[in-house]
């Protein structure tokens, strides 16, 4: 049974998917277009059928994809378009084609033009494919947008950040650091910073008190954090300086131990400065905590 806290951490991601502004916007045009165009078999409705069906089925399949999104990739860690679209769309499909079929039939009219249940299924299908797409699509290309994938430096130049002179005369953490990304996270997991990692269109945060994926550039999220002295190792990682252990060197790979117990790599242009930095060396360790699979999956 789940607990409280992943309860409501899961009502919490899914609150803050339906927030978004654009929502009521996609809602409103694609009714109107629904009413008017009539596509997928609804021109046979009456007009006040199509009044009906319309904002009725494109809400519940709006509420229906944030759930599932939510479902599949905050719980089931499946961010990728191969395979969450796919699998959301199969989801969505099971779900919501008895509904729309039952209101189909309920405001058609006396002709009872409605969809088969072939069609009405491939219908719902089809769409969800399209959404997914649109949605990947924009969050990958849009500029300015918060989904966006931060460019990858080049691995072959240590990142200038690294230098020691940089990190010593970084900042003490303040005590509203990382304020602007703290506010982001549920507040069950405000706590002090350990690390980022980004994850295709999103970042995780790791806390003391936990970790929570993000809707934000990993650009943005080390930006979010100003305040907190740390370092980017790799360009999927970001480390705080103080939770840092040690520094590790096994068949010619470098990677940082953390207070958390996570490996986190170091990528072959960034090695040399970040062993420059002097920290305590300490033996390889086998990959079997909870999140070091999760932190060495980027090497």
């Amino acid at each position: 049974m789940p607990s409280f806290a992943s309860t409501r951490k899961f009502l919490c991601a899914y609150g803050r998917a339906m927030a978004q502004p654009v929502i009521p916007v996609v809602w409103l045009v694609t009714s109107i277009f629904g009413i008017v165009a009539s596509p997928f078999g609804t021109e046979h409705f009456p007009l006040t059928g199509r009044v009906a069906f319309w904002p009725i089925t494109i809400g519940l399949g709006v509420l229906a994809g944030g759930l599932l999104r939510v479902v599949v990739r905050d719980c089931w860690g499946l961010r990728s378009f191969w395979p969450e679209a796919p699998l959301i769309a199969v989801l969505a499909t099971l779900g919501l084609t008895p509904l729309f079929l039952a209101l189909a039939r309920a405001v058609a009219g006396p002709e009872q033009h409605v969809p088969s249940t072939p069609a009405m299924t491939g219908y719902i299908f089809i769409m969800s494919i399209i959404t997914s797409t649109l949605r990947h699509a924009v969050a990958a290309t849009w500029p300015g947008t918060a989904a966006a994938v931060a460019p990858s430096p080049d691995p072959a130049q240590p990142d200038p950040a690294l230098s020691a002179p940089a990190l010593a005369a970084a900042a003490p953490p303040a005590r509203d650091a990382a304020a602007r990304l703290m506010a982001r996270l549920s507040p069950e997991l405000r706590a002090p910073l350990i690390r980022l990692q980004m994850r295709d269109h999103y970042v995780e945060v790791f806390t003391e008190a936990g970790s929570e994926t993000v809707l934000l550039r990993m650009a943005d999220a080390i930006c979010a954090a100003e305040g907190v002295a740390g370092l980017q190792v790799h360009r999927s990682h970001w480390v705080a300086r103080q939770a840092i252990r040690g520094v590790m060197r096994a068949q010619g790979k470098v990677s940082l131990a953390l207070q958390d117990g996570t490996q986190v790599p170091v990528s072959r242009g960034n090695a040399p400065a970040v062993l420059a930095l002097g920290l305590q060396e300490m033996p390889p360790q086998a990959e079997t905590g909870a999140q070091a699979p999760q932190a060495m999956v980027a090497r």
